[in-house]
């Protein structure tokens, strides 16, 4: 499990739906203009906004570097949990070969009006509440992918033959990139 002290756990009102919630332990990140380019106005969007709009999408993209330096970016399933982005990836992928050699990586929530954009480290869930709490999470999101645990993998049950990975992503900095009316954008840094 990801030790993690800048975010609270979610609070569970007794539905997997309550991923948004938050205690009030949990710090508001100040917003910062980006230096470049000058003048650039700050999205309108709060730390709360972002964390909503996270775990509502439905459509990811995650970045990896090759070990050559070569850029993969392919989309992935998301669900939002405990403050991080966490997703799921063949034992044998090429995401996942690369997260081994760095974990250093950015997760992209595309949107109509503005992008969200996640950098930070990979790791891998190995806790098997942790990953319990992520797997319900799944269906709620993507109803017709329902993934359960064993052996502290994830596994789908049309396929038990080939186990999946689980990694969390903390936020180390966010990014939204307004698209709407010119282009803006904020960054907030943890």
């Amino acid at each position: 499990m990801i030790e993690n002290n800048r975010f609270s756990e979610c609070t569970d009102k007794g539905s997997v739906l309550d991923m948004t919630t938050y205690s009030t332990a949990e710090l508001e990140p100040t917003p910062e203009q980006l230096s470049s380019p000058r003048g650039t106005p700050l999205t309108t969007l709060t730390w709360a906004d972002v964390r909503t709009r996270v775990s509502e999408a439905e459509d990811f993209l995650l970045a990896t570097t090759d070990p050559d330096g070569r850029p993969h970016v392919v989309p992935v399933l998301c669900v939002w949990l405990d403050g991080a982005v966490c997703f799921v990836t063949f034992r044998q992928s090429r995401k996942t070969r690369n997260l081994v050699q760095n974990n250093g990586c950015a997760v992209t929530v595309p949107g109509d009006d503005l992008d969200v954009v996640i950098e930070g480290t990979a790791e891998r869930v190995r806790d098997a509440a942790r990953l319990q709490k992520i797997a319900d999470l799944f269906p709620v999101k993507y109803p017709w992918w329902h993934p359960f645990v064993r052996d502290s993998e994830f596994y789908d049950p049309a396929d038990t033959a080939d186990p999946r990975h689980v990694y969390a992503v903390e936020p180390a900095q966010v990014f939204a990139f307004g698209k709407e009316d010119g282009f803006s954008a904020t960054r907030w840094s943890f």
